[in-house]
């Protein structure tokens, strides 16, 4: 992975810094490091369009089964079209235009924004390429929320039916529960929350920042 980051104009600012963080190792590597540790897919195109970096989540993301891939160094879609819009936002980069594109149709639809990267003159060169979520909450930060707000395991499930899209009926009937059962353990937990309404809390969780799993650190080390 690290033979896939260059040393962009971007990170040679940071190199140049002298801080005490620059003295406890290589900024790029930190920078890597960040990146490694939110559960949001980032990709750092240059401007000839070669991938320079791409974070684990992004690699796993972008699996055969995806809209967008990662073939011989290069971020390609699996249809023309969604290639060629693809290529037109990459483009727009070097005008510091923004895009939000998406690629691939149902339930395989990918989402991207392609934002510009600016040198150390001001001027956009490379292009930071962030995947949209695979789900309104990742496994992690939804135990983190459960814990902080001390909900027990029946509250959990629900409320991880609910950001799934559940009605409570449908919650009762998968669970084989009382329909009095479930709507008792939502109240419960829009209490623990201080949420007003099941939409007020879906959009809490769905703000929670991303983080990446205790099993995914350990496969680093």
């Amino acid at each position: 992975m690290d033979g896939m980051l260059g040393r962009t104009p971007e990170l040679g600012r940071l190199l140049s810094y002298r801080g005490p963080e620059r003295r406890r190792g290589a900024p790029d590597r930190w920078w890597r490091h960040a990146l490694e540790e939110i559960d949001l897919g980032v990709c750092l195109v240059g401007g000839e369009g070669q991938l320079l970096y791409a974070n684990s989540t992004a690699r796993r993301q972008l699996d055969e089964t995806s809209p967008l891939q990662i073939v011989d160094g290069q971020l390609i879609a699996a249809q023309r079209n969604d290639q060629l819009r693809l290529d037109s936002a990459l483009a727009d980069v070097q005008r510091g235009l923004r895009h939000l594109i998406c690629l691939g149709r149902g339930a395989g639809r990918l989402s991207l924004s392609v934002l510009p990267l600016q040198d150390g003159q001001g001027r956009p060169s490379q292009a930071m390429v962030v995947l949209g979520k695979r789900n309104l909450c990742g496994e992690l930060p939804m135990l983190a929320f459960a814990r902080e707000h001390q909900l027990t395991a029946a509250e959990l499930q629900v409320l991880q039916s609910l950001c799934s899209g559940l009605q409570p009926q449908e919650i009762a009937l998968r669970h084989g529960v009382a329909i009095s059962t479930v709507r008792t353990q939502i109240a419960s937990v829009r209490a623990k929350t201080a949420t007003e309404s099941i939409r007020d809390l879906v959009s809490m969780v769905a703000q929670l920042p991303p983080m990446q799993g205790v099993l995914r650190a350990m496969e680093r080390a």
